[in-house]
């Protein structure tokens, strides 16, 4: 494969000529394009295009990308196979922490994997970095020749060296596997967990040798009743899924049971000491579709497995209500022992550390003497000491819900009431403020659920970093808008994809690789089957120094493009890690865990040479990458390019000798390129001075970007105080939001006058259109 060359490009007088290296973040000397005569126009504006792209090191159209491309010193490479056509999906997939190895899936037969005849079902892939280029495997293979159902096969989990990945399909990949629903044949499979270790055929992790209809009682939790794999270890030699089968001899009832997968195979989970299985179930919420257990449900190592079960049959267990187990080989504990004045209640497992050392546990009950309030507590257990404590509780109808805690216990963060948000550090919980309505919708897709959203946080192994997204009003921001927070015991809460005049947001800012169906986010997807997997991205870097997210706000000067971009924030300083000049969305995918290479992707052909289709390709952005380009085609030289010689044509009379018609006509003059701006009127300027928000229309006569930005005088300097970026269609008016800087509200508050100079630029055309508009406070 052939990735991005270590070439930058400048124009001069027609001629695109190689830049010496060490460019970094602009084009030196790059001349002014002036071009007097229509007939050049055309190609004006695709240098002007050119010019912009080698700014950060990105071509478009025959251009090459150069490197270092961005800021931070990072090439482009084509991750997906040379001449495929992939479309990859949204919210799959998952790199290895050297970011060597990447998964993902498709909905389309790339290398070397047959068609499954579905449109809507994917096939999983796993491409590795080797010094020529990327080489991609299919692992969720092979199709069998008639499938059975329309979802495919998904890569969910890949170990650290990326010799495993455990996946889920329903297509019945083994002949003895029928896995239809009763009564519908064979056209509607079941998911089953498998497990892609390099060899020629997967290893099938769920097998049922009489593969009957699942069954469950109404009474018993409404999750997956698939076998999919819910939780693994690190290395993903141990694993859980749920079955109401009796796939193993001592399995004789009629209700879900939690089964485990080993080097040496399957064995019951929810068994009591004489072995029988007495039904059980991994945390996975109310939620249907939800197909991860919480954090911690199996230990890093694979030795410690939490699980919830109803009933006395377990010792400790009361009757009627929920209890939390721990299996450690043939050893069973009950974690939720019950030790307060009571009366017993459902007792739901929350979280565990990644050793399984402390349990997390979140009940209305009062499992101490230490008193508590009516809402739902959070309590947290030691394995070793067998020390039960209350960390939390809260009086609301919906009490304390846990979010997260760090690897090794020393930070839990969690929600008291509806909004609140709390860390929980050392002992000492600190308040970070009041969460908006949506982020605390449940799972932000299905009303049904009891899980809230913890897709879009995340937290340093040693607690020391805590990274999430929220439309809440957090650090001054005005809230509204889904923005990303970063937040440190030194530095304390800051939101950090803001650029460096901090102007207002104006669209979303998304953290993790996942869509959902609500609006307001900066993927929304209604028919995605990727939304409730478990791979969601890492999101920043291990140490947290390096956090990724993508947003259509153009939060550097190099963002020209008007789409969504993903974005780097590195030690207080934001930049591009998409080129941001394709013409194109740009997704997060996942990154490595030390940040250096992070991948995305987009339907934009960043390196043309290679990428050659216009569906969604994945790429990487790695530092110290790259790849030589293909060579390009020889070019002729003297007769050669002549071509044959021919015969010369028939003589016949010239056809304006015989022409009748009306007379002569002349081509049409070319479209020039225009936009115009409506200028704000009185009431609009009293509405921008009070509120601080206005909105700005332009009018194109050919589909291109336009852009405003707001300057004001500010003490001794010209600041940016409002900025907004639009694409423009064909002879429509694009209206373009604009919102003051909470600084340039606080000068017109306190003087009681800002003059501002409105700038509106169109992408295709030189012209930029200035208005100076004077608000009275």
């Amino acid at each position: 494969m052939y990735l991005a060359s270590l070439r930058v490009y400048s124009w001069d007088t027609g001629v695109y000529h190689t830049s010496g290296g060490g460019m970094r973040g602009r084009v030196e000397g790059a001349p002014a394009l002036c071009v007097a005569r229509r007939g050049k126009r055309m190609r004006a504006r695709k240098a002007r295009r050119h010019v912009a792209a080698a700014v950060v090191g990105i071509g478009l159209g025959v251009v090459a990308a150069g490197s270092p491309a961005l800021a931070a010193g990072r090439a482009f490479e084509l991750v997906t196979p040379v001449g495929s056509d992939p479309d990859v999906r949204l919210g799959g997939g998952a790199a290895t922490p050297d970011g060597d190895i990447v998964c993902f899936n498709t909905e389309r037969a790339i290398a070397g994997s047959t068609p499954n005849g579905l449109v809507t079902a994917d096939d999983g892939f796993c491409s590795r970095r080797t010094p020529s280029g990327w080489t991609t495997t299919w692992v969720t293979g092979p199709t069998p020749v008639e499938p059975l159902g329309g979802r495919g096969g998904q890569v969910y989990f890949v170990s650290p060296d990326g010799s495993r990945v455990v996946f889920a399909s329903d297509l019945g990949i083994y002949p003895d596997y029928r896995g239809a629903e009763p009564g519908q044949g064979t056209a509607s499979g079941t998911l089953s967990a498998f497990m892609w270790d390099g060899g020629a055929s997967p290893r099938w992790l769920a097998p049922t040798a009489n593969p009957l209809p699942e069954r469950r009682s109404p009474v018993e939790p409404a999750v997956s009743l698939e076998r999919e794999a819910v939780a693994v270890s690190r290395d993903l030699s141990h694993g859980i899924f749920v079955s109401s089968l009796g796939l193993v001899p001592q399995d004789t009832n009629d209700t879900l049971d939690v089964y485990e997968w080993t080097p040496e195979g399957i064995r019951l989970v929810s068994r009591d000491q004489a072995g029988d299985a007495v039904g059980g179930f991994p945390a996975l919420g109310t939620d249907a579709e939800q197909t991860l257990a919480e954090p911690g449900s199996v230990s890093a190592d694979g030795s410690r497995i939490f699980f919830e079960h109803t009933g006395s049959s377990l010792a400790g267990s009361p009757a009627g209500v929920k209890s939390v187990f721990l299996r450690e080989g043939d050893d069973l504990t009950l974690v939720s022992p019950r030790r307060g004045p009571g009366p017993a209640m459902d007792v739901t497992f929350a979280g565990a550390t990644e050793d399984g050392s402390t349990v997390y546990l979140t009940t209305e009950e009062q499992l101490t003497n230490d008193a508590k309030r009516a809402g739902a507590a959070l309590y947290s257990y030691d394995v070793a000491s067998d020390q039960l404590t209350l960390l939390a509780t809260d009086d609301s109808d919906t009490g304390v819900y846990f979010l997260g805690s760090s690897a090794d216990g020393s930070t839990v963060v969690y929600r008291s009431g509806l909004a609140q948000l709390f860390v929980l550090r050392d002992g000492q919980a600190r308040s970070l403020g009041n969460l908006d309505f949506t982020d605390t919708v449940p799972l932000l897709d299905s009303g049904a659920s009891s899980r809230s959203d913890k897709r879009a946080m995340r937290i340093s192994a040693d607690g020391s970093v805590i990274v999430f997204a929220s439309t809440a009003a957090l650090d001054d921001s005005p809230g509204g808008v889904r923005q990303i927070f970063r937040w440190t015991p030194a530095e304390g809460l800051r939101r950090i994809s803001r650029d460096a005049a901090d102007t207002p947001p104006v669209t979303a800012a998304g953290f993790g690789n996942y869509s959902t169906v609500l609006p307001g986010f900066t993927r929304q997807s209604t028919l995605n089957t990727m939304r409730f997997r478990p791979n969601l991205g890492r999101g920043m870097s291990d140490d947290g120094s390096r956090v990724f997210f993508e947003t259509a706000d153009p939060l550097v000067d190099s963002d020209i493009n008007g789409f969504i971009d993903v974005y780097e924030w590195h030690n207080g300083t934001v930049s591009l890690v998409s080129p941001g000049t394709q013409r194109a969305d740009a997704f997060y995918h996942d990154n490595s865990a030390d940040g250096t290479t992070v991948f995305f992707t987009t339907e934009a052909q960043i390196i043309p040479e290679s990428d050659r289709n216009t569906s969604r390709d994945l790429y990487a952005a790695r530092e110290g990458g790259g790849f030589a380009l293909p060579e390009p085609a020889p070019r002729c030289e003297g007769d050669v390019c002549q071509g044959s010689v021919t015969a010369p044509p028939v003589s016949t009379l010239p056809s304006s000798s015989t022409f009748e018609g009306p007379g002569d006509t002349t081509d049409p003059a070319p479209l020039v390129p225009r936009h115009t701006v409506a200028r704000l009127t009185a009431a609009q300027r009293g509405v921008f001075a009070r509120r601080g928000r206005t909105v700005l229309r332009v009018r194109a006569n050919e589909k291109g970007i336009v852009t405003a930005t707001v300057t004001a005088r500010i003490g001794r300097r010209t600041v940016v105080v409002a900025r907004s970026m639009r694409v423009a269609r064909s002879g429509s008016t694009a209206s373009l939001p604009l919102t003051l800087s909470r600084r340039a509200r606080t000068v017109l508050r306190t003087k009681r006058r800002l003059r501002l100079v409105i700038s509106v630029s169109y992408s295709e055309s030189e012209t930029t259109i200035r208005q100076v508009v004077v608000l009275r406070g």
